[in-house]
């Protein structure tokens, strides 16, 4: 919107006074005013516009969308009026510049394809085509989307919900709250006697379904999590699992035993200085135990690892073997074969070569 200044009306004005012409104002320029009397009458009036000038306007009756006029004299134009809000219908409806904007017919289920073109029920607008939109109910005994298959027969019923405690899988009804006591999927099994509960929880958290019953799987919390009147190593599901919130004894027999039998004495010539259990039950393993120190702790028993103060130490810096089964080889267990230690690496070509182990624990 342009404002022409009062000059360049004042000069029109001279023009035809003087040449006994007659000045007419064009449309698409707005002309600057202070008064009606400066916009030359023929039912112009000076009116007000927007930023806080004046400009000389005529009133033609009501907007007119796109013609870059003030029709209606408000100080506005076009787009910039209150229009109606756009609708599906290919006309500009809200003077933007755009045709239907905000109606997506690609996807639309009312206007799919073209404006008011509505999907029939059960469809979906995709890609401006009415397709089915699958199963809408899926434990409603209805085909909704006419496809000849109802509920969890419906492919797109995959695991949604088929009723209460149901949840529709590979095209059938299945068990899916496996603790509430019910068929939920009405095949005449209810919770751990159907095969859809194998694995699941079924109480408290202690219960597991397993072999079509609940199995005691907490065998150290004194309850009766499956609900059979026997808790923990009283009940046979608890045979070899553990019955202390932590350590090494197991449930045998109907008791909680050291490893599921008598305490075994940690004896350095049986072996078990390195077999990461706590033989006894005495709360220390292997090298933790004073009857191991100075015995092998390396897991296949030779001299590559000895305890000593309660922890087993890499005795063994050349073979390129983690004989304390820490974690760290030779020169990389620094604490054991520390800079300057004897060592060896395999050369590119597989040889093995000599060297000592080095600050940035490497064999070189």
């Amino acid at each position: 919107m342009r404002l022409a200044p009062r000059a360049l009306w004042a000069l029109l004005a001279g023009v035809a006074l003087g040449a006994a012409c007659r000045v007419s104002f064009t449309d698409e320029l707005r002309y600057s005013c202070q008064a009606d009397s400066d916009c030359g009458g023929d039912g112009f009036k000076c009116i007000d516009v927007p930023g806080g000038a004046k400009a000389c306007c005529k009133d033609t009756g009501a907007e007119v969308c796109g013609d870059r006029q003030d029709n209606d004299c408000d100080g506005l134009v076009d787009g910039l009026d209150s229009w109606p809000s756009e609708s599906c219908n290919g006309s500009d409806d809200d003077c933007d510049g755009q045709v239907d904007e905000g109606f997506d017919l690609r996807g639309d289920p009312f206007n799919c394809g073209r404006c008011g073109n509505a999907c029939p029920p059960a469809n979906a607008c995709v890609d401006s085509a009415c397709v089915l939109a699958g199963e809408a109910n899926c434990n409603d005994g209805l085909d909704d989307d006419l496809n000849g298959v109802a509920d969890c027969a419906d492919v797109s019923c995959n695991l949604a919900l088929c009723g209460q405690g149901c949840q529709c899988q590979a095209l059938k009804k299945a068990e899916k709250n496996c603790t509430d006591t019910n068929d939920n999927d009405g095949d005449s099994m209810a919770d751990c006697a159907d095969d859809n509960c194998a694995g699941a929880g079924c109480g408290d958290g202690g219960c597991a379904c397993l072999g079509n019953k609940k199995t005691e799987t907490a065998c150290a919390d004194q309850s009766d999590n499956d609900d059979d009147a026997q808790a923990d190593c009283a009940d046979n599901d608890c045979d070899g699992k553990l019955c202390e919130g932590s350590g090494t004894r197991r449930c045998a027999g109907g008791s909680c035993l050291c490893n599921g039998g008598p305490p075994v004495t940690e004896n350095p010539m049986s072996g078990r200085c390195h077999d990461r259990v706590d033989n006894d039950c005495d709360g220390e393993t292997d090298c933790q135990e004073a009857a191991c120190e100075m015995v092998s702790c390396s897991p296949d028993g030779g001299p590559g690892c000895l305890c000593a103060n309660g922890v087993g130490r890499e005795t063994n810096c050349v073979d390129r073997q983690d004989n304390d089964d820490d974690g760290l080889t030779d020169c990389a267990d620094d604490a054991q074969c520390p800079a300057g230690t004897a060592c060896t690496y395999l050369s590119p070509g597989g040889q093995v070569r000599t060297g000592t182990c080095s600050a940035s624990k490497l064999c070189e």
